[in-house]
């Protein structure tokens, strides 16, 4: 692939996911109008962020339930959102490197 065909790829990626993103806030508005879509709305950030998360942490095995421990025991603990999720990665780092098993 040459140079041109990467950034070609690249800004349509870009492209696609500005306009998915603003769709939704296009169509939240209309959306509002609705009986009972509030509450739908309210849930879907959370199941949304469940279904990102669990996945890659079965995938890593007790690995990424012992990195997700220590994300979840740092936010509790500093409230700091990038040192969390930071020790996490390192965690899973340190599991890939063959340094911490």
């Amino acid at each position: 692939m040459n140079n041109s065909n990467i950034l070609l790829i690249i800004f349509s990626v870009a492209l696609g996911t500005y306009l998915l993103r603003i769709s939704g806030l296009l169509l939240s508005t209309k959306l509002k109008k609705f009986k009972y879509v509030d509450s739908l709305l309210e849930s879907i950030p959370a199941t949304l962020l469940i279904a990102l998360i669990i996945p890659p942490i079965i995938k890593e095995g007790t690995v990424g339930i012992i990195a997700s421990l220590f994300v979840i025991i740092v936010m509790i603990k500093t409230k700091n959102i990038f040192l969390s999720m930071s020790i996490g990665v390192f965690v899973i780092y340190l599991s890939r490197s063959n340094l911490l098993f």
